[in-house]
């Protein structure tokens, strides 16, 4: 299904509903018109989302509770009231497959699974390899059905699983960053980077060998990484700060006053998220401070396309939506 006829609330009908000036946004609180901008719409949970993805169909947000949410015309919705594992475990993490016909979360207690956003099913694939401890981040690589899934814990352990059909090949479990506690990794057909609680950024190659490539005289946890392709990485830390990776050397190109939880990247466009509604935006090389209506921690931020709104979730159900 095109993006023009999936089921979410897309960039090019609202700019058309809006003559390209306002929006008319389903679900908004206080109103069904917004102008352009970070704008909070309602969500159907009071608990805490961790993260949220784009696939074919829009917008996926997984949180507390084992709860997973989707994007439809008229509202966000959750699609999944009971996640992988037992229904009490949170979900931490989320990644879509590269034709984005499925998203793979992970969380509390070993929680992993997979879930298919046009039967809107989720398969439990919790507890892989026996690891019950949990799952701090997922990437993925392929598209579904013959996708490569990394699972990455709070004691930098990695486990790599390969899908074939509806079952899942799991490898040895290593540890990239020797042990440190690592919190994000992000996955390419030719790289993988992850990022822990020192500093340090780890690349992996397509034969699964890391090697660390930096941060030089950086000692602040990361928190979360983004790659625009094997050589462009940007992460986001506990001291407020951005830096860009080109292969060769890192940049810091933005810091502000509290931790950044999250980041994204898409072309030339950026978007990194904290405590407090904060939410700092790059258009090109120039990363700024974007005013949000909330003041909640915010733990989650993908951006969308010509069709789709940027959507950052967080604390206490927070959703907000960005048509920039």
């Amino acid at each position: 299904m095109s993006p023009d006829t999936a089921h979410g609330y897309t960039r090019r009908a609202a700019l058309a509903l809006a003559g390209g000036v306002t929006v008319g946004l389903a679900g908004c609180l206080g109103g069904s018109t917004t102008t352009h901008g970070w704008q909070r719409v309602s969500s159907p949970t009071k608990k805490a989302l961790r993260d949220v993805v784009f696939t074919g169909r829009g917008p996926v947000a997984a949180g507390e509770g084992g709860r997973v949410l989707a994007r439809t015309d008229d509202d966000w919705e959750t699609v999944v009231e009971r996640g992988p594992g037992n229904a009490s475990n949170g979900l931490t993490g989320a990644a879509t497959t590269g034709d984005g016909e499925r998203v793979w979360v992970c969380g509390d207690s070993g929680a992993v699974g997979r879930y298919d956003v046009r039967s809107e099913a989720i398969t439990d694939h919790s507890a892989p390899k026996g690891k019950t401890s949990s799952w701090a981040d997922v990437a993925v690589v392929g598209r579904a059905g013959d996708e490569r899934v990394l699972l990455l814990n709070g004691s930098g352990e990695l486990l790599t699983g390969r899908v074939s059909g509806g079952s899942v090949r799991w490898g040895t479990i290593t540890k990239p960053s020797g042990g440190d506690s690592a919190d994000a990794i992000a996955a390419r057909p030719r790289a993988s980077y992850l990022c822990d609680s020192t500093g340090s950024v780890y690349r992996g190659s397509a034969n699964g060998q890391w090697r660390s490539v930096g941060i030089d005289d950086v000692s602040t946890t990361l928190h979360d990484v983004a790659m625009l392709d094997a050589e462009t990485v940007t992460v986001v830390g506990d001291d407020g700060s951005v830096f860009v990776y080109d292969g060769y050397d890192w940049l810091a190109v933005a810091s502000v006053g509290n931790a950044l939880h999250a980041v994204d990247r898409r072309g030339g466009r950026g978007a990194a998220v904290g405590p407090g509604g904060t939410v700092v935006a790059a258009d090109g090389t120039e990363w700024t401070t974007s005013e949000t209506p909330v003041s909640t921690t915010l733990h989650g931020v993908a951006l969308g396309t010509v069709e789709y709104a940027d959507v950052a979730v967080g604390a206490d159900g927070t959703v907000l939506e960005n048509f920039a």
